[in-house]
């Protein structure tokens, strides 16, 4: 396991390569302080803005942007990496802070998008963690990510085009494969261009931060049902932030 873990690090780092601001190969970006986050807020929704430093926005023009939906459990750290790297992909970051962000708050957060001039409204896109994922899996928004969205408890999304990422891990007793592979097919059939990626070795929320060694806990299950058990795993956590910035900078670029 390791060993595959290993060989898809290596090509993890080379997708982040091909795109500019990742400084995960070549030569080492200049250092460039990233500007404080802007606490932004509308009826029904609050959040965090992050705006790319100058240089990886490149020409003085809007914006791409990504919305973050956090888990059932409400924000908490696991969206870092994830900001990270789209920020130095280029791409302006809103990190909704509700404790469940359903329709009515991504609406809402949409909004602030739209009203800032900073922001290309045609290049927006969703990224969701867990009970995040379902409301981002319906969004229409030309751009979803979708971690551990609980594939066999997943809405039909409708007919929904524009790029799905889809990723969970193999050994997820909420996202199991069949299921997984059954939600990416629906999602195509709704006329979206979906990618589904499965971690070997990896359960739910993998991503989520551990506060010790070998820690294990009990969240709420993103289709609301019981709980599911979550094994941080740090180092994919840094690929799977690559690999969805990537995917971001892919689907909306100019």
């Amino acid at each position: 396991m390791l060993r595959r873990l290993a060989t898809a690090l290596r090509a993890g780092a080379l997708t982040a390569a091909l795109l500019p601001g990742l400084g995960l190969a070549g030569e080492p970006p200049d250092t460039e302080v990233l500007p404080r986050p802007e606490a932004v807020q509308a009826p029904g929704v609050s959040g965090l803005l992050s705006l790319p430093p100058p240089m990886a926005r490149g020409a003085a023009r809007a914006l791409p942007a990504v919305l973050v939906l956090h888990d059932a459990l409400g924000p908490d750290s696991r969206s870092e990496p994830y900001v990270e790297q789209l920020l130095g992909a280029g791409i302006a970051v809103l990190d909704v802070r509700a404790e469940a962000p359903d329709a009515l708050a991504r609406m809402a957060a949409v909004e602030l998008l739209l009203a800032d001039a900073r922001i290309d409204s045609r290049r927006l896109g969703v990224l969701g963690f867990g009970a995040g994922a379902v409301t981002a899996a319906a969004s229409p928004l030309p751009a979803r990510a979708l971690l551990y969205p609980g594939c066999a408890s997943l809405p039909p999304a409708g007919p929904i085009p524009g790029a799905v990422l889809l990723a969970h891990g193999d050994t997820d007793a909420a996202n199991p494969g069949a299921a997984c592979a059954a939600a990416a097919e629906a999602l195509a059939a709704g006329g979206a261009r979906v990618r589904r990626v499965e971690y070997a070795g990896a359960g739910y929320a993998w991503d989520r931060p551990a506060f010790a060694i070998g820690e294990r806990a009990l969240v709420p299950a993103p289709g609301g049902d019981g709980r599911v058990l979550v094994r941080p795993w740090p180092a994919l956590a840094e690929m799977a932030s690559a690999q969805v910035a990537g995917f971001f900078a892919a689907a909306l670029a100019p």
